[in-house]
């Protein structure tokens, strides 16, 4: 079985409710709607990561169009899965998530997969509560044998 088929088993119908059909560098988006919410969790490989908030920017870009995002009217939160070869030498809080809603596609959380099967990642906070089911996504993501 492979990565990305495992986190669609683990995901859907619990976090999500359907898979969306991608083209080129996303393996998988995954999506939700409740009420006026709407939530992704992106799959996305990296050879090497050059520049995170340019990979970021690419996953944003590639949801908006996928999901007709719109700021304040139709915004979707997004959680992104990077695989990579080897993690980054980052820390948690090094990994930018968006800290606010003033985007089409707001990133409430950054996952790193690496292929000996580490983690990495960050996701929004306020206070305990995290938003768009984040710690329960990551729990999921690390369970996975990659």
């Amino acid at each position: 079985m492979t990565f990305t088929t495992s986190i669609e088993n683990l995901m859907i119908p619990d976090y999500y409710s359907k898979s969306l059909e991608v083209t080129g560098a996303i393996e998988l988006v995954l999506m939700k709607s409740k009420s006026l919410g709407r939530h992704v969790l992106v799959v996305k490989s990296l050879d090497e990561i050059l520049d995170l908030s340019a990979e970021i920017a690419i996953v944003r870009n590639e949801v908006s169009k996928l999901t007709n995002a719109f700021w304040i009217f139709r915004e979707v939160g997004a959680y992104i899965v990077f695989r990579v070869n080897q993690l980054p030498e980052l820390k948690p809080t090094d990994i930018k998530v968006d800290r606010t809603g003033f985007h089409a596609v707001i990133v409430q959380g950054v996952h790193f997969v690496s292929a000996s099967g580490q983690h990495l990642y960050n996701h929004t906070k306020w206070l305990n509560h995290t938003f768009g089911g984040g710690a329960g996504i990551a729990q999921r993501i690390e369970s996975i044998e990659t």
